[in-house]
């Protein structure tokens, strides 16, 4: 986790805010209703940005240095190896980071990429829809609702039925 003065946390902040907004959904998008900045998990990735929709995910890596970027590229869960077992977080991904860090053309194929100019994100390239491990998010939402302090319960959403379930 970054401390709460660096330039990481405000651009994670920054990027949730966007993420939430609907006027920067595509067209075809929900907007996202659920967002978690800077989330430690049992999953292969702790995300600086996790944003859920209800029906697809967004991962957003946030780099600070271009050095800090190159050695994400290096993590196992970037690599071929963790697609194929399923290890992956995010519907869609992408790259966050101040204008001039990571140029267009580093970004992987079915990456997008976010930067900031000093005043707004703007969106430099779409990402591809790519298939997230269910068991990862799974253990995000898990974590979400431990977090917010949703107890173990029995969840019965039927209005008339008065039976009490221990």
């Amino acid at each position: 986790m970054s401390k709460t003065d660096s330039l990481h946390y405000e651009l994670c902040c920054l990027g949730a805010k966007y993420l939430k907004s609907r006027k920067n959904a595509e067209p075809w998008e929900l907007p996202n209703k659920y967002i978690a900045v800077e989330l430690v998990t049992l999953t292969a990735e702790n995300p600086d940005i996790w944003a859920t929709n209800g029906y697809h995910t967004t991962l957003v890596e946030v780099k600070t240095s271009h050095s800090d970027f190159l050695a994400d590229q290096k993590k196992w869960v970037r690599s071929y190896a963790a697609e194929q077992a399923d290890k992956c977080l995010g519907n869609f991904r992408y790259y966050l980071c101040p204008e001039g860090v990571i140029s267009v053309d580093e970004i992987p194929e079915n990456w997008g990429l976010l930067i900031y100019n000093g005043k707004k994100i703007v969106k430099v390239k779409n990402a591809k829809y790519t298939k997230s491990s269910t068991d990862a998010e799974l253990l995000v939402l898990t974590s979400i609702m431990r977090r917010c302090g949703i107890k173990e319960q029995i969840f019965n959403f039927r209005q008339n039925d008065k039976r009490r379930i221990p």
